[in-house]
């Protein structure tokens, strides 16, 4: 949708990026998200009895409505509403949105919106024990462990199972490798996208452009990790490129046969390719939170909050889950549509870089369907001019506002930058484009 007034977006802050079981792997979602928000608080200096909403998105939350359990812990005003949203990789996304409508319809005026993930913390579970007596309660399933559970109980990771929902879809790994494909898209062009995404975020972190964004998190050793993890662990594939051609393939098996990956999207079905999504051009295992104020034109300068940017407009879509980095091309072409503007009328585009394939697919998507020339625009740095999430890494549910918070940096940094499109993938063919502006 187009926004009939444009709303202030305002402090957005993150932790930084880490890899799983890593630098912030001993913080739960929530604690990260609390991390988040108290930055904000301090660094804005708002009072906490004018935030009156708080909204978190988190693709696999496990406390019991976070966005309470934070606003709990901020000791803001009891008598506030707070909702986590759920849309897996579009959470944050949808947080934004989510703060956005209620701003229009009158339910609140400042709202702190927030991405968070842990993967680290997602649980390893035990299926279907309280089926059975032998493993209905903890005592008696820890007697059962590990070799004695009865037919049809089973020990299971929720990250691996929330990477296919396994009733309706494939793995994200394997959704990339159905978009390259269906597309045609060479390993090649695959790789200097990623490898594209090392480089600039490594140069975008070691320049300080990310300095005023990131919170500094010190670990109990009393290490402080200032920038993205998975940028720092990448640098000597920068400094060595050749690397890329010879990371492990995802689906490098000899007697695979690609044509079981075609899911007939739009036209005729293109020639087959060999494997192509491999370690190097998908996004590690993260975890982090991002976060920023919501609020009008009006309430910011009243409060006098410093205003980095504006929401213009929205939009979410779906596709077949199978095929769901294109959901990214769905909605960015109806925002655009909804808001009366076309492709030439963005001055940079930050998507989500779940898999090299998965962006790639959707700009090849937008391209054939308004002639967009991404390869140029790509090579100009009009396309994640700073690196993108296989880089700065990807907590599910934070990333939506990582991509709002690299849109400022676009402003920011290059006076021609007025118009930034924003746009995510998620598991089950969802997502989400966002529209933000110069201040």
């Amino acid at each position: 949708m187009k926004l009939k007034q444009r709303l202030a977006i305002c402090y957005p802050r993150r932790t930084p990026f880490a890899q799983i079981g890593k630098a912030l792997g001993r913080h739960p979602a929530h604690h990260l998200g609390l991390m988040v928000a108290k930055d904000i608080l301090e660094k804005s200096k708002i009072p906490k009895d004018k935030i009156d909403t708080v909204v978190v998105g988190e693709g696999f939350p496990f406390a019991p409505n976070s966005a309470r359990v934070i606003s709990n812990l901020l000791e803001l005003r009891n008598e506030i509403p707070a909702v986590t949203v759920n849309q897996n990789c579009v959470s944050a996304m949808e947080s934004v949105a989510e703060a956005a409508r209620r701003i229009i319809i009158g339910e609140a005026e400042v709202v702190l919106a927030l991405g968070e993930e842990s993967q680290t913390s997602m649980p390893f579970v035990v299926r279907n024990a309280r089926l059975h007596k032998k493993t209905g309660t903890v005592d008696k399933l820890k007697k059962a462990l590990p070799d004695d559970l009865p037919e049809g109980v089973e020990v299971r990771d929720t990250l691996e199972d929330g990477l296919g929902d396994g009733e309706t879809s494939y793995g994200m790994q394997v959704t990339a490798e159905i978009v390259a494909q269906n597309y045609s898209l060479k390993r090649e062009t695959q790789d200097k996208v990623a490898y594209e995404s090392f480089k600039r975020s490594l140069e975008a972190a070691e320049g300080g452009l990310y300095d005023p964004y990131i919170i500094p998190v010190t670990d109990e050793e009393g290490e402080t990790l200032k920038v993205d993890e998975a940028v720092l662990l990448r640098k000597g594939l920068v400094e060595n490129p050749t690397r890329m051609e010879r990371a492990m393939l995802l689906f490098d098996n000899p007697g695979m046969k690609f044509d079981q990956f075609k899911e007939k999207y739009k036209g005729d079905l293109k020639n087959t390719i060999g494997p192509t999504v491999s370690i190097f051009n998908a996004s590690p295992r993260s975890d982090g939170a991002a976060g920023v104020i919501v609020t009008t034109e009006e309430k910011a300068k009243e409060l006098g909050l410093e205003v980095a940017g504006y929401l213009t407009g929205w939009n979410m879509r779906g596709v077949h889950p199978n095929v769901m980095g294109l959901g990214q091309a769905e909605a960015s072409l109806a925002l655009l549509d909804d808001m009366g503007l076309k492709m030439d009328d963005v001055d940079v585009v930050e998507i989500h870089e779940a898999f090299s394939a998965t962006a790639v697919g959707a700009l090849e998507e937008i391209k054939n369907r308004t002639g967009y020339d991404w390869e140029k625009k790509f090579d100009e740095k009009k396309i994640n001019r700073y690196g993108g999430s296989i880089a700065i890494g990807h907590p599910f549910g934070a990333t939506g506002i990582r991509l709002i918070a690299n849109a400022i940096m676009d402003m920011k940094n290059d006076d021609s930058v007025n118009r930034v499109l924003c746009t995510a993938c998620a598991h089950g063919g969802i997502a989400g484009a966002l529209m933000i502006e110069r201040a």
